[in-house]
């Protein structure tokens, strides 16, 4: 296959998909990574996409959040996987707060039978998910005023009623982990709400898949000494071991 043609396909995916991954792209064409990596640089030079860690994203898709539903879609074996490793993380009778990330909803649908919980969340999708759940967990939802978009609440109402609580725990995700900088958000309203939330907890996780790996938004929020954990993808390994040494957080990846 000539490169011209090559090109246009990985073009064709990454707009059908949003993302493509540079392992799976070398696979699917039976060519190197590397003929891989040239490619995307190519493309991204050009303009046709956006180089991230380990493969590219759409260059057609607005840089601002995407919607509840499109973000949900992305990344979701990656996401259910740190999910299920991050919750070896909890112990019974802790207070966790879930912002209103998809990762977080998948940390919620993987939460354990039995273990006593108190999940706090503005988070609507988080809500629906463990409305079925049984007397294991106490649900509190922070009210405030409804974004359909990202199907959450915030504002003064959500900020007065997190204060009143104990939170113990923060699990959290965001646009993109800068190594020096720290984790940001592309929604300003959302990187404030976060930090207000991660300065009113003692705990604080990031849930980040090997996309956000790199990546800077506009709005930073959690600086990289202000996190106990984070939880990646095993994807997220060669970055971490070029750019990631000796950080002051728990670097943990999902099996």
């Amino acid at each position: 296959m000539l490169a011209a043609e090559r090109q246009r396909q990985i073009l064709e995916k990454v707009r059908r998909h949003g993302t493509v991954r540079t392992t799976d792209l070398a696979k699917g064409f039976s060519v190197t990574e590397e003929t891989i990596r040239r490619d995307l640089d190519l493309l991204g030079r050009r303009g046709h996409l956006r180089r991230t860690h380990g493969g590219a994203m759409n260059a057609t898709a607005p840089l601002g959040e995407l919607s509840q539903q499109e973000r949900e879609e992305r990344q979701l074996d990656e996401k259910q996987a740190i999910a299920r490793e991050a919750v070896r993380l909890l112990l019974p009778g802790e207070t966790v707060l879930l912002d209103a990330s998809t990762t977080a909803l998948e940390f919620a649908s993987n939460l354990p039978e039995g273990l006593p919980l108190r999940v706090v969340t503005y988070s609507l999708a988080v809500v629906e998910r463990l409305a079925t759940r049984d007397e294991d967990i106490e649900l509190v939802q922070l009210g405030g005023m409804y974004e359909q978009r990202g199907r959450r609440f915030s504002g003064i109402i959500t900020e007065n009623s997190l204060r009143s609580l104990r939170i113990d725990r923060f699990i959290f995700s965001g646009g993109g982990l800068h190594p020096t900088l720290g984790v940001s958000e592309p929604n300003p309203e959302q990187a404030r709400l976060k930090r207000m939330m991660l300065e009113h907890c003692t705990w604080r996780c990031a849930l980040l898949d090997h996309t956000k790996f790199g990546v800077k938004t506009d709005y930073f929020f959690a600086a990289p000494n202000e996190l106990e954990v984070i939880v990646t993808d095993r994807e997220s390994r060669a970055y971490a071991k070029s750019h990631l040494k000796e950080q002051p957080y728990d670097l943990r990846f999902a099996r």
